[in-house]
Parts: C-alpha cells; sequence; structure tokens
C-alpha cells in the first residue's frame, strides 16, 4: 500500500517530538537523582551549622520532579499521535479474537492484555495480528470476548507481521 505525504510528514514530526519528550524525562530523572543527593548532602551541611532553609528542598525537588512530568505529559501525547500518524493510511480490516492473554500486572495491580486476532482477507491471505489492550479497564476482555468480532487496522498483508495492527473498534458498534 502507497503511503501519501501527509500521513509520513506527521510521522516525522511526531517522531521527532517523541524524542524530545525521551530526552526531557532522561533530563528530569537526571535532575531527581541529583538533587536527592545534593539534598543529602545540604541536610547534614545545614544541620552542622545549625541553618534552617527547608524552601530550597522545595525548589530542588520540585522544578526536578516539574521537569519528570512535563516530560512524561509529552511524551504521552507525542506517542499517541505518533500512532495515529503510522496507521492513518492503514487498511481496515474486520477479524475475530482467538485469544485472551492476560499479561502481568501494572504497578497498580491493573492486568493489561493481548489479543490474537484472525482476519481473513480477499485471495485466501489469513493475517493473525497481536492487538495491547490496557489496564485499568474494569469491562475488558475476558474468555467471552473469543468469537468477537473486532476491526483493526493494518499496514501490510504480510501474515506474521504481529503487530502491526491498532484497535479501530468493534464491527455492531459502528457499522462502516
Amino acid at each position: 500500500m502507497q503511503r501519501t505525504t501527509q500521513p509520513r510528514m506527521q510521522v516525522r514530526r511526531w517522531s521527532r517530538w517523541e524524542t524530545v519528550a525521551q530526552w526531557i524525562l532522561l533530563v528530569g530523572a537526571v535532575a531527581l537523582v541529583a538533587a536527592v543527593v545534593v539534598g543529602i548532602g545540604l541536610v547534614i551541611g545545614y544541620w552542622v551549622a545549625d541553618i534552617d532553609r527547608p524552601e530550597i528542598y522545595f525548589w530542588m525537588y520540585g522544578s526536578s520532579i516539574g521537569v519528570l512530568l512535563v516530560g512524561v505529559a509529552l511524551h504521552g501525547y507525542a506517542r499517541t499521535r505518533l500512532t495515529e500518524a503510522r496507521f492513518a493510511d492503514a487498511q481496515r480490516t474486520v477479524g475475530v479474537i482467538e485469544e485472551v492473554i492476560e499479561l502481568p500486572s501494572d504497578v497498580d495491580g491493573n492486568s493489561t492484555y493481548d489479543l490474537t486476532v484472525r482476519a481473513e482477507l480477499p485471495g485466501h491471505t489469513v493475517l493473525r495480528r497481536t492487538i495491547g489492550w490496557g489496564s485499568g479497564d474494569a469491562g475488558g476482555p475476558d474468555e467471552s470476548w473469543i468469537g468477537r468480532a473486532i476491526r483493526i487496522r493494518h499496514n501490510t498483508v504480510d501474515p506474521e507481521s504481529l503487530h502491526d495492527a491498532v484497535f479501530d473498534g468493534f464491527p455492531e458498534a459502528d457499522p462502516r
């Protein structure tokens, strides 16, 4: 499938933003570690000199945590937009969920899932794709989802390109 110019430019743009966000995350993490180390030194030094200046700690920790949070927010936004751009020209296909795999829980104890999808294309090509399903969804997938129709977007028709797909809805909820 030939990709148009506009989505390719968007992929490049959002890829650069994702790289910038990763650098901001790195700077924020290094700043936080440095703030902890410097903070320990200041606690000892101020204790010896009998100085009480807590605002220094607020500025040190607050600014490093602020940079880290800006990096997290920008990375999340850029990653979402990058995924949208990568699949802007993608083919839409309706497949069937064959397997629901529960992955280890995330840090909050919420389960994440991989859905194995099988789709038949014209010409007897059978695609197998894996769709990641996020955590924190109370109505998330379970064994009852096996056999359910699901619409996906994919860029290739390579039968073994397992991760070349994103969720595009359920056909019964939004007929197209």
